[in-house]
This record gives C-alpha cells, sequence and structure tokens, in this order.
C-alpha cells in the first residue's frame, strides 16, 4: 500500500493517504457481513482515478488516517469514505453536499479540528465540530426548536407526549407489521397534529414534522474502536451531534445481549430529536 504523509504544523494529527485509492471515481459495497447483526461491509469493487476497476477490497482497508504525535491512529475506512464521498461530495444525498472539492480536502481541514485525546479516548465519541463553512442542510431538530419557531404548538407535544413509552416498546421488538400499524394509526387519529412518525431505516420509528432542512457549518462526526481495536471513523454528517437510532442491534454486545441503558437514552433522545421532512 502506497501511503503519502501530509503534514500540518496548525493540526494535532497528520493525515496519511492510501495513494492507490485517492481521487477514487466511486465505490460499491459488493459483500456484507451477514454473521454481525449490524451487517457491516465486507468488500467494495473500486473505480480507481484513472478508471481501473479493483474487486474484492477489503472495506475496512485504510484509505486516510489521521495519526497522532504518538503515533496513535485513527482510520477512515474504505467502506466510510465511499459512503461520505458518495453522499456528501458528490451530494447525491439531498441538501446534505460538504463545501469541499474532495475527501482530501475534507479530511486536511478535519485533521486541524479534532479533538487532541481523540486517538487514545476509549470507547464510542460523537460530537460536532465547527468547518467554517457550508456543510449542508440538517435535518433534525428538538421539538423545543420548533416550538420556540411556531413550527409545532404545545398541542402538538402534548399528543406525542402520550406516545413516548408505546414507540419505545414497538422499536425494541421485530414486529415490522405492528410499528407500520402504530404509524398509520396515528396519522388517522391525529391528521393535524404536526407531528408525525415515520420508520426509518425499515425498523426504526422516529417522530417527523413537515419543516425545511437547516443549514449548517457544523460537522457531526462519530468514531469507535474498529476490529483491531485500532480507533475508525464511523460516519460524518452535516450538524449537530445525532443520537443513535433505537435499533436494538445497535445496542446489543458481541454476544447479542441487549444494553437496556445505552438504548432507552436513544430512545429519549430521538423522542426529543425529530427528522424534518418536506
Amino acid at each position: 500500500m502506497s501511503i503519502e504523509k501530509i503534514s500540518n504544523l496548525e493540526s494535532n494529527y497528520h493525515l496519511d493517504v492510501n495513494k492507490e485509492f485517492l481521487g477514487f471515481r466511486e465505490a460499491e459495497v459488493t459483500e456484507i457481513d451477514e454473521s454481525k447483526p449490524w451487517r457491516p461491509p465486507k468488500t467494495l469493487k473500486v473505480v480507481k482515478a484513472d478508471g481501473t476497476i479493483v474487486e474484492n477490497v477489503p472495506a475496512n482497508a485504510a484509505f486516510f488516517t489521521f495519526r497522532d504525535a504518538n503515533g496513535q491512529e485513527i482510520v477512515i475506512t474504505g467502506a466510510v469514505a465511499e459512503h461520505i464521498d458518495r453522499l456528501h461530495i458528490k451530494g447525491l444525498d439531498a441538501g446534505s453536499k460538504f463545501d469541499y472539492d474532495s475527501l482530501l480536502d475534507l479530511f486536511t481541514d478535519v485533521a486541524k479540528k479534532l479533538p487532541e485525546d481523540l486517538a487514545t479516548k476509549p470507547g464510542v465519541s460523537d460530537f460536532a465540530i465547527e468547518m467554517g463553512k457550508n456543510m449542508g442542510k440538517e435535518g433534525i431538530a428538538s421539538l423545543q426548536e420548533l416550538l420556540a419557531d411556531g413550527i409545532i404548538s404545545e398541542q402538538d407535544l402534548s399528543i406525542v407526549e402520550n406516545f413516548r413509552e408505546k414507540v419505545k416498546e414497538l422499536n425494541k421488538s421485530s414486529d415490522l407489521e405492528s410499528k407500520k400499524a402504530f404509524v398509520q394509526s396515528f396519522k388517522e387519529q391525529y391528521p393535524d397534529c404536526k407531528v408525525q412518525f415515520q420508520i426509518v431505516r425499515d425498523v426504526v420509528i422516529v417522530p417527523v414534522v413537515k419543516s425545511p432542512k437547516r443549514p449548517t457549518t457544523k460537522l457531526f462526526m462519530v468514531f469507535g474502536p474498529g476490529e483491531d481495536n485500532k480507533k475508525i471513523a464511523y460516519t460524518m454528517a452535516p450538524g449537530r451531534h445525532m443520537p443513535r437510532h433505537p435499533n436494538p442491534n445497535q445496542h446489543k454486545n458481541q454476544d447479542g445481549e441487549l444494553n437496556e441503558a445505552t438504548f432507552d437514552e436513544s430512545s429519549q433522545a430521538w423522542f426529543d430529536t425529530v427528522m424534518l421532512v418536506e
């Protein structure tokens, strides 16, 4: 693997670049790992900058690496690089285009802003940083923000609050038909309520409000342990800290046991935080 080191005296981190895949035209997940509940990507097909197609690229291959002064690494895998490039550099996710021309430009800037202790901090780290330029529009807001802006009313809040525990229990279950039935029943019973419900990622019920997405200059990022205990980037997206979805599969340990505390935390957060739909 050919590595190029990019140094910056203003930064806590150096950026190492996998030159083989620098400027790749596109990448596609070709296999997922069915042995894990969250079904992560396993292999990629990558169209390199020169048009060459490479098959069976490990999805966890390092495409970019942030390295601190002590040599501790934070890896941007091929799977995550593909996701960010497709949605936020090329802008295929409507309203979520970053004001950067390439992944290299983005990560060079991110390296200047990462917390100094990030590479050695245990567990999952999720936070937003100010980038100082347009990072697209964020598709979430808090109920209290929407109330303060007059987009929803106290009556809307009162109605949905009655269903907080119901939504939590439905999200804990794997019964998709019951979830669909609830969403439809709520809509029929409260057609004028400005807060409605929607199933996202084919499994999770979240509240939604019909309102335009809001411009942001912040970048939300999640980092955590990878398979080799090296810290990796999980995702990057426009806007504020985004709670983890109350999807039980995202709150289970390696033995398949549900972490009730983190699931409850996500359930509460994703009731107080809603998706904006236009």
